[in-house]
Order: C-alpha cells, then sequence, then structure tokens
C-alpha cells in the first residue's frame, strides 16, 4: 500500500494471467488474488484499461455498450472498462433458481459452519430471515453432505459471507425445473467475503483468427497487480519476500506506536530504509537500466505500412 510502489508494485506482487471471453459475455472477472489489472492484451494487441469514471466524462463517449454510428466507427475499437466488484465469478441466470454449497472438507460439516448467501427473490425483494434473535439480510445455510440447498430460491445474489472452513466451498445455481448446475464461485479456506474485480471489454472480436466459427472463444491475457492476502499458517506464502524490508516496516509500525519525542522520526527512518531495500529489490531483479518504455514518435502511423525504409 506504499504510495512509493507506484503502478508497478514491488518484486513479486505482479503475475501475468490469462482468460476465455466470449463476445456474448465480454465480461471478465478475476480472483480473489488479484486487486487490479494493469493491462490487458486482446488477440496479442495491448487495449487501454479504464477506471469507472471514463465513462462519465464530460465529453467523452458515455456509458457503454452501446450501438456506434456509422461515422464513429474508430471510436469502439476495444477497450476495457472497470466494472462494481462482483459477488460471483458467473452471474445468476434464468432466475429463480436454487443455491446449493457443497463443502470439500468434512470437518466443515462436522464443526457446523455456515455461508451467508444474500440476494433477491423471485419477486426480486430482498430476502431477509431470522437467525435465532436477529433478523438479518439473507438466509443462512449450514453445511451439510454432501451439499446443503438454501430454502428460497433466488433471483439474484448481492452478497456472500462464510466461516473460515478447512476446505474449499463451491457454489452452484440449480434450476428447479431440469436440475441443470452452473458453478458460480469457489471460495478459498480462509476466504469470507466474496467480492472480486470485474472488467467489461467493449469491442471484443469473436475470434482472433478468421473462419473459426461463431461459437470460438477469445484468449485474453493481462498482467495484473496481486492483491495482499495475509499469512495465517506456516505453509502461507509471503507475497513479499523481502525479508529485511519487512523487518524494517516491522520496526516502523512498533515505533509509531510508542509515546515518545522521536518515535515518530524513527518510524519514518526505518520505513524508508524498508522502502529502498523493496528498491533495490527491484534493480537486482529487472535491471536499473533497461526500464519497459514503449515510446512511439509518429502515435499508430508505422512507416512499415506506407513502404517508408528508416536509415
Amino acid at each position: 500500500m506504499a504510495k512509493e510502489a507506484g503502478d508497478e508494485g514491488w518484486w513479486g506482487t505482479w503475475a501475468e494471467m490469462a482468460f476465455t471471453l466470449s463476445k456474448d459475455q465480454p465480461y471478465l472477472t478475476t480472483p480473489r488474488e488479484v486487486a487490479r489489472l494493469e493491462a490487458i492484451a486482446v488477440c496479442d494487441q495491448v487495449i487501454p484499461v479504464n477506471n469507472q469514471f471514463a465513462e462519465y466524462l464530460q465529453y467523452g463517449n458515455g456509458r457503454l455498450p452501446k450501438l456506434p454510428r456509422a461515422a464513429m466507427c474508430r471510436s469502439w475499437l476495444t477497450s476495457a472498462y472497470s466494472r462494481n466488484n462482483a459477488v460471483t465469478f458467473t452471474d445468476l441466470t434464468n432466475g429463480p433458481q436454487l443455491i446449493q454449497v457443497y463443502c470439500t472438507d468434512p470437518a466443515d460439516v462436522a464443526g457446523r459452519r455456515r455461508i451467508l448467501l444474500q440476494g433477491t427473490d423471485n419477486n426480486d425483494t430482498p430476502i431477509y430471515s431470522q437467525d435465532v434473535l436477529v433478523q438479518v439480510l439473507g438466509q443462512y445455510v449450514v453445511f451439510q453432505s454432501p451439499f446443503a440447498t438454501a430454502p428460497m430460491q433466488f433471483n439474484s445474489i448481492t452478497g456472500i459471507q462464510k466461516d473460515v472452513t478447512q476446505g474449499q466451498v463451491q457454489i452452484f445455481q440449480v434450476d428447479p425445473a431440469t436440475g441443470a448446475q452452473i458453478l458460480l464461485l469457489t471460495m478459498e479456506p480462509g476466504e469470507t467475503t466474496a467480492s472480486y474485480r470485474r472488467y467489461y471489454l467493449n469491442g471484443l472480436p469473436r475470434d482472433c483468427c478468421f473462419g473459426q466459427g461463431t461459437e470460438a472463444k477469445v484468449t485474453v491475457t493481462a498482467i495484473a497487480k496481486l492483491e495482499l492476502i495475509p499469512a495465517v499458517v506456516d505453509t502461507d506464502y509471503l507475497l513479499i519476500q523481502n525479508l529485511e524490508a519487512l523487518i524494517e516496516e516491522c520496526i516502523s509500525v512498533r515505533m509509531s506506536e510508542i509515546d515518545s519525542g522521536n518515535a515518530q522520526s524513527m518510524a519514518l527512518l526505518h520505513h524508508k530504509n524498508a522502502i529502498g531495500l523493496l528498491s533495490g529489490e527491484l534493480c537486482h531483479y529487472l535491471g536499473k537500466n533497461t526500464p519497459a518504455v514503449g515510446f512511439y514518435p509518429w502515435g499508430s502511423a508505422d512507416l512499415r505500412k506506407v513502404r517508408i525504409g528508416m536509415v
């Protein structure tokens, strides 16, 4: 979270990921480990990633998607726009639907752990229920073997909270007429709240190569800035593995809590030491004189397209 990290972040805090999308559902929902997508490439072409305010600029293109006018086709090339955080990886479809919860570890059933499902019923009214003496927004579902089913059908899911579990928990929508299942979400054992970054890709092509048919999928690659997930047990990995920097920052936090005359200045000194160690680590792995910089003096007017050689 340090402001000195910038967009790139420290060593080990980014990763390259791939997602499979379709033109009919051009939405990309990132897993829990992702804080945001820094750059996205569609069909080997890097596209801009815009935040939610970009669609509300006074002289901008406005809220997307929309059908472009013929004279403005070039204004609607592929671009990505951040959306509100999503509760599930796949949206609930064709409501009302039953919600079934599968736990992968029998200890969670024996421990009577549970999950809170929030959403709307078949009348699109928020679902409330009674939990002993307290009225709650949503329904608690106690884990059972092989699965547990929410007592009411859902038209939409607006929130999910669960206890810390021993194993993963999977949430399915089940068609009450046919019994067909669709996996909506898989939650990790230490995950208690479902909230994931979602992006809309405007102008996504149907496929990257001509002649692949209308059912083809598009593979989208991205550089993701990773979210900090606290280490809980000894086998968890540290996102930042620079132990010297972590020690310096721990000392900084400790000094900031001491009530003395020079405690704050000492806290700032140790924080600067930690930042210096992290910056040095970046230079160690990436190099100091080889930054990734793209320079386009003629914009998109590539001289190779007009058969002009370079001297």
